[in-house]
């Protein structure tokens, strides 16, 4: 007597459809945290780009007295020399470092700023 087919999935393909979600889970996770680090670190060096933004800024509002100087703030170190080339102009080189995904990123900033009058 000839027995009935049952429709349905056997065993081994099942473990083998659970492996695929697995590891395509796992992939998904694996980028997520990636994209979790360098979004962090992005916005470490934006921090430090308006930081440094901000310090050229005072340092134009300010342009008789400006003086170098140094500043660290929340692991953003920012170290600037200021030198005068006339009475009109001013000279500014800001070093701002960040802390980056396995090192410090350092960023070298050079700027001549007019003196308003």
């Amino acid at each position: 007597m000839p027995t009935a087919r049952i429709a349905g999935y056997t065993l081994i393909e099942m473990i083998v459809a659970v492996l695929l979600f697995t590891v395509g889970g796992l992939a998904l996770v694996a980028t997520s945290a990636l994209l979790g680090r360098e979004m962090n670190t992005n916005a470490v060096r934006e921090r430090a780009g308006r930081m440094a933004a901000s310090r050229l800024e005072i340092l134009r509002a300010g342009c008789q007295t400006a003086a170098s100087g140094h500043e660290t703030i929340q692991q953003i170190e920012s170290e600037w020399s200021v030198a005068f080339l006339d009475s009109t102009r001013l000279s500014v080189v800001e070093s701002v470092s960040s802390p980056a995904a396995e090192r410090r990123r350092t960023d070298l900033l050079r700027a001549v700023l007019p003196c308003p009058r």
